[in-house]
């Protein structure tokens, strides 16, 4: 099979696996696409806005989850009536940063309610797809096959956000795109790859800092287009203050001392006899957030300079963010799909014994073949 028909096939099993998962959801709900939104059942006031909007909802237990935030963004993307819609935004100005996902699934507010709620949903199945087709393009040009692309499909933080109609999965795909563009020295495709990851999900910026100084270092050269996402983002968190009225707030909670969450978090977790799978989630994330740094060291290459950051942020991840596996994967999803990625193609380079402390997988460099950049 060619890397072509390969790449068709890695796409198509994406777009078949998630429609499966989202279809599994709604059919169990008579086809109500508000069952992903997860309207919580203790917001009445919120719930009767989405009933005169949308008619009869599903609604998930206690507080619900992110997708009724992007909901009532995406009825209003640019914040024209905030005294209707952003009115049921926890942190207004906060989630508003997030931009891109509800905007699109909207087509810009043009949607109707019911259409909006279904554009969330095909979105993301459609981030799906291009992330993985993204990511099998970077294990391409790491030297693996095409099918390592489904790292992306099959990354539990990414799967949590399509269950949620959470924003990470079109960031992340944003971001896989914006590393390969990099690999491909395309800096222009890479920049504005990541401005979408970036206005997807405000955290990406931490790639773009990575990715803007793997290309300095390997090239010498100011990467002057990185300065887009960050241009972007500013911009639209001015527009956002103009709009909006409580501040340009940020999550602080979200982070502390280094390590202080996860110990917090582990005590928790051995004293709950339910919460194996959040301690054995939360020990692979630290592991992993550890070996993405060191191979990054080792080996730089765009995909671990670029999730090098969110590494660094793992240690200081907040103990509610720990605590379960729905959040902290979701926080830490770039690494995952990273690992799975670099570390075969570390091992497939010694194996054929041609790794060097020099060489950098996947950098971009034409004049090398696809196997000498696997070092």
């Amino acid at each position: 099979m060619t890397m072509s028909r390969k790449l068709l096939a890695v796409g198509a099993l994406a777009f078949v696996f998630s429609a499966f998962l989202v279809g599994r959801v709604l059919a169990e709900f008579d086809w109500n696409p508000s069952a992903t939104i997860k309207f919580g059942e203790v917001f009445t006031e919120q719930n009767a806005y989405a009933e005169e909007l949308l008619g009869e909802i599903v609604l998930a237990p206690e507080a619900g989850h992110d997708g009724k935030f992007f909901f009532s963004q995406a009825m209003d993307p640019f914040y024209m009536e905030p005294d209707i819609h952003a009115v049921f935004l926890d942190r207004p100005t906060y989630r508003a940063q997030r931009m891109l996902y509800p905007t699109v699934a909207s087509l810009g507010g043009l949607l109707s309610p019911v259409a909006t709620a279904w554009g969330l949903i095909v979105v993301n199945v459609l981030a799906l797809v291009a992330g993985t087709a993204f990511t099998g393009l970077v294990a391409q040009r790491l030297g693996l096959s095409t099918w390592f692309g489904l790292a992306f499909l099959l990354n539990p933080g990414l799967l949590v956000a399509l269950n949620i109609d959470g924003a990470n999965i079109v960031a992340m795909a944003g971001l896989m795109a914006g590393v390969y563009y990099v690999m491909e020295d395309r800096l222009l495709a890479a920049s504005l790859a990541m401005t979408a990851s970036v206005l997807a999900r405000e955290t990406m910026l931490i790639a773009v800092l990575g990715l803007a100084l793997f290309w300095y270092f390997r090239k010498r050269r100011y990467p002057w287009s990185m300065l887009i996402p960050p241009g972007a983002a500013v911009a639209w968190w001015v527009f956002v203050h103009w709009r909006l009225d409580d501040g340009l707030a940020q999550d602080t909670k979200a982070v502390g001392l280094p390590m202080v969450g996860f110990v917090h978090a582990f005590r928790h977790w051995a004293q709950s006899s339910g919460a194996t799978v959040d301690l054995l989630m939360g020990s692979v994330l630290l592991v992993v957030s550890l070996a993405i740094l060191i191979r990054a060291f080792r080996t730089p290459t765009a995909l671990g300079w670029g999730v090098a950051g969110f590494a660094v942020l793992a240690p200081l991840i907040s103990e509610p963010v720990w605590l379960r596996y729905f959040d902290s994967t979701r926080a830490l999803a770039p690494v995952l799909t990273a690992y799975a990625l670099l570390i075969p193609a570390a091992i497939k380079a010694r194996r054929k014994g041609n790794g060097s402390a020099g060489t950098s997988p996947g950098d971009g460099d034409s004049k090398r073949s696809t196997n000498s950049l696997v070092g």
